[in-house]
């Protein structure tokens, strides 16, 4: 009769045991997977951001070389850059006058 009781005892603890394991298995899974998801969430917004980025480096190199052609086609018609510039005084207010004779 004693062993029988001890081993209901047992039985019992062992499936209390089992039912905790399983429990505490379940809610690490279950924060695993939010974290998973988290993590996702995070990586997909990064990803945006990245391709907004590509984007817009892409126009810009795209302005760039379309620059450079601009470039090369001034110096193909033949103007140089200038280096100095000399500024013309003009005395008074009036830039010309009308002159009748």
């Amino acid at each position: 009769m004693k062993k029988k009781k001890n081993q209901t005892k047992l039985f019992f603890l062992l499936i209390i045991v089992v039912i905790v394991t399983l429990t505490g298995l379940y809610v690490f899974q279950i924060s695993e997977m939010s974290r998973v998801s988290y993590l996702a969430s995070n990586k997909e917004v990064e990803i945006d951001s990245l391709k907004k980025e590509n984007s817009g480096l892409k126009l810009s190199i795209s302005k760039n070389k379309n620059l450079v052609s601009v470039e090369e086609r001034i110096k193909e018609k033949g103007y140089d850059k200038v280096g100095k510039i000399n500024y013309m005084v003009v005395s008074g207010n009036t830039v010309a006058a009308n002159q009748k004779n």
